[in-house]
């Protein structure tokens, strides 16, 4: 019986060593029945090297200017085969040989997202994934394909930087499903932190009717307060 097709999907602009990272991560799962797409936003710093380098490996790839992370991920789409999609943006790995296989095991005809925790590479410290919140990471959720045929690619605005967490809340009544083995090992900081991000996130956890009308006024109020504080605490250490 052949395993299903999972295609794992790389956006990357001017970070050659990190693509090289994920790559050899890539490279390295024992599954069976993976496709390799690599999404390169016109880097200058040799990534394209490396893409060469590593040919073998990836079995699409494109290179040319985006208009961003997310544009770049659904030029990826459109490069898969695969019945299962996982992204690995430059600098991510698995966390393991067997991680991919690991999530792949518990495929079936009911299940339509495969998540997981993640370590942090600066701490190795694993963060606990929570679908109740929705504290999960792209580089450890594996998902049908086909679900974006019914809720639509990533949104692609100027400063928007949450729309995997949008497409995560729209596909949330689906069938998700725990992997008890870690998926990815990612870098803690990025885009995340910016209070720019913060905001998008409380507004559409708003929009879902995941939080109140109040409870998302006083949190936005406070944010600043909570920022400040945090800055002071860092400084004294």
């Amino acid at each position: 019986m052949q395993l299903p097709r999972v295609s794992v999907i790389t956006v990357v602009m001017n970070d050659a060593a990190g693509l090289s990272k994920t790559i050899s991560s890539v490279a390295a799962q024992e599954y069976g029945n993976v496709q390799y797409v690599v999404v390169d936003g016109g880097s200058s710093d040799g990534g394209l090297d490396v893409i060469e380098r590593h040919n073998s490996v990836i079995d699409a790839w494109v290179s040319e200017p985006d208009e961003g992370i997310y544009h770049a991920m659904n030029k990826g789409l459109a490069l898969t085969d695969g019945e299962w999609l996982v992204f690995m943006n430059a600098g991510d790995e698995f966390s393991s040989a067997d991680a991919l296989s690991s999530a792949a095991a518990l495929i079936g005809n009911n299940v339509d997202v495969i998540y997981s925790d993640w370590v942090y590479r600066e701490s190795n410290v694993r963060a606990k994934a929570d679908i109740t919140k929705m504290n999960v990471r792209h580089q450890s959720v594996m998902y049908r394909k086909s679900l974006h045929e019914i809720f639509g690619t990533y949104v692609v605005g100027k400063h928007v930087s949450i729309s995997d967490f949008i497409f995560f809340l729209a596909i949330s009544g689906r069938r998700w499903v725990y992997c008890n083995e870690p998926l990815s090992v990612c870098d803690q900081e990025g885009v995340s932190a910016n209070p720019s991000h913060f905001y998008q996130r409380i507004a559409t956890e708003f929009i879902f009717g995941r939080r109140g009308r109040f409870d998302s006024a006083a949190i936005i109020l406070l944010y600043p307060i909570y920022r400040f504080l945090k800055r002071q605490v860092l400084r004294k250490r």
